[in-house]
C-alpha cells in the first residue's frame, strides 16, 4: 500500500526488513573463505536489487530493545566528486553510532566488492565506474533528530522518520539538504501519533476484510441457506 502521500517513484528507494541488520552483523563475524560463501547467501535479501541506482536506502537497526535508522544517501551519477553519505536517526542516542555506521560502511565495501568481480566477469553488468571510484568517499554521521519523550515510542519514531524523509528529501541528497533535520524537524508529539494512525489503518483494513468474508460466505451457500457468520449472529442474539 502507499505509505506516503509524496508523488516520488518508489524505484528510488529501498527499505530493508527489521531483521537485515542481525543478519549482517553475523555476515560481518564470518572470517576467510566462510565469510565469502556466506554473502553469496546473504544477498538474496536484495536480490534483483541494484543498490547503488538507488537514490536511498534506509536500515532499520534493532539492538538492545531499541530501535534506530540508517539512510544510505547516493549521489547523482553526473556528481563526481561526493560519496554516499551515512545517515544515523536515533531519538533516544542509545545506539553507538560509531559502530552502526562502520557496520553498513563494510556492508557496502562488500557489496562493492562482489558486484566489481561480477563485472569483470560478465560484460553484460552495467554499473558506472564513477561509483566504483567514488566509494572509497564514504562520509557517515549521527543527525540531530527530534527526540522521544518516553521509553517505548522508539520504534513508532523510527517509521515516522521514514515517512517523514520520504516526504521531504530532495531527489538526491547533498550536503547542504542536511539542515532539513534537527531536533525541530518535527514535534515529537506528532511521531507519537502515528501510533494511533497506524491502529485505526489495521481496524479499517479488517472491517474490509471480514465484509469481503461474509460476501465470499453468502456467494458459497445455496439459495435458503444461511452462512455461517448468520448462524453466528443468530447464536449471539438468542
Amino acid at each position: 500500500m502507499q505509505a506516503s502521500p509524496s508523488q516520488k517513484a518508489t524505484c528510488d528507494y529501498h527499505i530493508f526488513n527489521a531483521f537485515f541488520y542481525n543478519k549482517l552483523k553475523q555476515q560481518l563475524s564470518r572470517k576467510g573463505g566462510e565469510k565469502e560463501s556466506f554473502f553469496v547467501k546473504f544477498r538474496r535479501w536484495w536480490k534483483g536489487v541494484n543498490l547503488f541506482e538507488k537514490a536511498y536506502i534506509l536500515i532499520p537497526i534493532h539492538e538492545d530493545l531499541h530501535w534506530s535508522l540508517v539512510i544510505i544517501c547516493f549521489p547523482e551519477k553526473k556528481d563526481n566528486r561526493s560519496g554516499p553519505m551515512l545517515l544515523h536517526l536515533d531519538s533516544l542516542k542509545l545506539h553507538y553510532s560509531r559502530v552502526v555506521l562502520e557496520d553498513i560502511t563494510s556492508f557496502l565495501r562488500e557489496e562493492w566488492q562482489y558486484l566489481h568481480q561480477e563485472v569483470a566477469r560478465q560484460s553484460d553488468v552495467e554499473i558506472s565506474d564513477k561509483i566504483w571510484k567514488r566509494l572509497h568517499n564514504i562520509s557517515s554521521r549521527r543527525i540531530e533528530v527530534p527526540q522521544q519523550k518516553n521509553d517505548y515510542d522508539c520504534g513508532i519514531f523510527v517509521l515516522y522518520f521514514m515517512e517523514h524523509f520520504i516526504d521531504e528529501a530532495p531527489e538526491r541528497l547533498k550536503e547542504v539538504d542536511l539542515d532539513m533535520f534537527g531536533k525541530q524537524w518535527f514535534k515529537p508529539e506528532e511521531a507519537s501519533r502515528l501510533r494511533k494512525k497506524i491502529r485505526d489503518l489495521l481496524k479499517t483494513e479488517f472491517r474490509k476484510l471480514r465484509k469481503r468474508s461474509i460476501a465470499c460466505e453468502s456467494l458459497a451457500v445455496p439459495s435458503g441457506g444461511s452462512t455461517s457468520a448468520e448462524n453466528s449472529n443468530s447464536t449471539e442474539s438468542s
